[in-house]
């Protein structure tokens, strides 16, 4: 990763607060991207000696971000609002106040779109019936605890979506809203998905070729085409990214340790948390601006503009 100058003592502070995002397998794109402000309010709390440093800071911060989490848009998009916003900013006090305004404002956009997300989803929940979900969004989360809010009974399936089990983390929170819950490990998808009137899968960042999102879920999307079960992804459009940028989540590759620990010698352990589910095996993208189809996506694809720090050719 090429990254400006950065102050030392900023650049040790980046990394300790980002290690937990780093290595964190269990959350969401939404909500690590929450988190992610909190590391720009940090590091522009500190000592600042000139503009120039400001943004240095500020840039060497979002580039480790996207690094962390190569595979989740929102972190890329959080870090290149805050860069165009501060880009013609000259002096200190206007830099800090363009970034809390552009950091203040991406919060408002993720809280006012996960809203939204789970209003519409809503009527895709039809009553007393079986729904699936995959992995662990907030987004999903926030939509199913909505209509269970909203007095729709029904009961959720969902499956431990290894290797990091983050499964669990969402049955947990659900179990915590009172929507009933029914936990399977995911070699038994195709007995428990039949039964299912839809299912509901987050994604990290969309492009043209598809949506990313944990592994397993190209597997969901299969499984679902061959049992004639709705599948929706649900995610807001600060995840859609360029067409180059979204074959990014193929660096998200982690330590075989945590799949097989102490393995044989001879066997290596492939340990690729992402994969990608084409359009056509989703029954729509569900996003603040109503469902989408693949034909619909163009502008979303196209119409943002990247900080020249943040081109792939600069990182």
């Amino acid at each position: 990763m090429n990254t400006p100058e950065a102050d030392k003592k900023v650049a040790e502070q980046v990394a300790n607060l980002i290690q937990p995002i780093r290595d964190d397998l269990l959350s969401g794109a939404a909500e690590i991207a929450l988190r992610a402000i909190t590391v720009f309010q940090s590091v522009l709390s500190g000592d600042q000696i000139s503009p120039e440093q400001v943004k240095s800071n500020l840039t060497y911060t979002a580039k480790s971000l996207i690094d962390a989490q190569p595979a989740m848009a929102p972190l890329f998009h959080l870090g290149n609002d805050v860069l165009l916003a501060i880009e013609n900013a000259q002096t200190v006090e206007e830099i800090r106040n363009r970034c809390d305004t552009a950091l203040a404002k991406f919060e408002k956009m993720l809280c006012a779109s996960a809203s939204t997300i789970a209003d519409i989803a809503y009527d895709l929940i039809d009553p007393g019936e079986l729904i699936f979900a995959y992995s662990f969004s907030s987004t999903v989360v926030s939509a199913l605890l909505n209509a269970r809010a909203r007095g729709r009974f029904f009961r959720v399936v969902c499956t431990e979506a290894r290797p990091s089990m983050e499964g669990r983390k969402l049955a947990s929170r659900l179990a915590s809203g009172g929507i009933e819950v029914i936990h399977t490990f995911d070699n038994a998808m195709g007995l428990v998905l039949g039964n299912c009137s839809a299912a509901f899968m987050g994604c990290d960042c969309i492009a043209r070729p598809g949506v990313v999102n944990k592994v397993g879920s190209w597997m969901l999307a299969i499984a679902c085409r061959e049992l004639n079960v709705p599948l929706y992804a649900l995610s807001g459009t600060e995840k859609f990214v360029t067409d180059e940028r979204l074959f990014e989540f193929e660096k998200h590759e982690r330590p075989g340790v945590e799949v097989w620990d102490n393995t044989p010698k001879g066997v290596a352990v492939l340990n690729q948390q992402f994969d990608l589910v084409p359009f056509n095996l989703l029954t729509g993208l569900v996003t603040e601006k109503g469902i989408l189809k693949e034909s619909d996506i163009e502008p979303y694809v196209s119409n943002f503009s990247v900080h020249r720090s943040l081109t792939l050719a600069s990182i």
